[in-house]
């Protein structure tokens, strides 16, 4: 059984070890890529794997501090900076080619291209968080080269057009401690081995249901308090910013408020 035979392999390898993509794995156990995936799907079940939204495979470890949310109406991630005054640095556009761990999370086939969007945001001079999101066509049609005031609406919205008229909507949600690819780290000023915050969320048209969009943002956990909204009614940005959460807010316990939403906190 292929799922028996990667396992084994998984035993040589240390918890967060990253798995190579869905091709190298049929063509190192010379299978095609369905076998790959229904594997993988064990290999989930059986808590030996995670698979992130973008479709990063990594061997699994129960120390790991991860939260996944997913399929849930009114989800809505914000960021509180905790009084840190956030701008941004650098943003860049392109289009290219997404790896193929992104295309297989977004359904787009063979080499089709993705806009990409990447920014870089400081606090008190120094790198405080990255933020990259992956827009597939027709959604990054009118995709500007607009600057980005605030991190919190990257987290809200895909930044480009949607073509049913109706917002992309969040409908999963990754929340993960643990040190991030070299670049990343590099970017955010990181040694080896020191852990960031990691919010990956995905985004649905509402209208067809397809993926609209991935956007993956890195954070030193030291600057931020990441919020998620689960409700029928998200509060709104300027809602957020201003919002009290309270002394006693703990991670992992969720609380009722006037509107019926719940709200899940990270620590501080």
């Amino acid at each position: 059984m292929l799922a028996d035979r990667i396992a084994a392999a998984l035993v040589h390898r240390e918890p967060g070890w990253r798995l190579p993509r869905r091709s190298s794995l049929a063509r190192r156990y010379n299978v095609s890529m369905a076998e790959v995936d229904v594997a993988i799907a064990e290999l989930v079940r059986r808590s030996l794997i995670r698979r992130l939204p973008d479709g990063q495979l990594y061997r699994a470890s129960p120390a790991e501090y991860l939260i996944p949310v997913e399929g849930i109406g009114g989800l809505a991630t914000r960021l509180d900076p905790m009084g840190g005054d956030l701008t941004c640095q650098a943003r860049h556009v392109s289009q290219r080619d997404a790896p193929q761990d992104v295309t297989w999370t977004l359904g787009v086939e063979g080499e089709a291209q993705v806009r990409v969007v990447r920014s870089v945001w400081i606090a008190g001079g120094e790198p405080v968080a990255i933020a990259t999101c992956y827009v597939p066509e027709p959604y990054a049609g009118s995709l500007g080269d607009a600057d980005v005031t605030s991190l919190g609406d990257v987290l809200l919205s895909v930044p480009g057009a949607e073509p049913s008229g109706e917002p992309a909507r969040a409908t999963a949600v990754d929340l993960e401690m643990a040190p991030p690819q070299p670049s990343v780290a590099r970017g955010l000023g990181l040694v080896p081995g020191q852990v960031a915050l990691s919010v990956t969320v995905r985004f649905d048209d509402p209208a067809t249901g397809t993926p609209a969009g991935l956007t993956v943002v890195n954070l030193k956990p030291e600057y931020f308090r990441v919020v998620i909204h689960v409700g029928a009614t998200a509060p709104s940005t300027e809602d957020a910013e201003d919002a009290d959460y309270g002394e006693d807010a703990d991670y992992g316990e969720t609380g009722d408020d006037a509107s019926g939403d719940n709200t899940l906190v990270t620590p501080e």
